[in-house]
């Protein structure tokens, strides 16, 4: 591979698909054509840096010994939000 031609940063290539609508992993993964483990690890390194947030949800399908599994989603982190009220 030439030196001048480099493969974009994770942050560059995760940030533009980041918007206020919170999104899973997997369906950023398969946007990417990346793994989804990969795109999860970059994920939670930006979500140190406050560049995304993450919440947990139920995931809709699958259970555990009966309980629901949880799965993440993310979001870009929304700079000057007014608090609710």
């Amino acid at each position: 591979m030439p030196d001048d031609v480099s493969e974009p940063s994770w942050d560059d290539r995760l940030l533009p698909l980041l918007t206020d609508a919170w999104v899973s992993p997997e369906a950023l993964a398969a946007r990417l054509g990346a793994k989804p483990f990969t795109v999860l690890a970059r994920l939670k390194a930006m979500m140190r840096r406050n560049l995304v947030e993450r919440r947990l949800v139920k995931h809709p399908t699958k259970t555990h010994a009966g309980r629901p599994l949880q799965q993440a989603q993310f979001r870009r982190t929304q700079f000057g939000r007014k608090p609710p009220d």
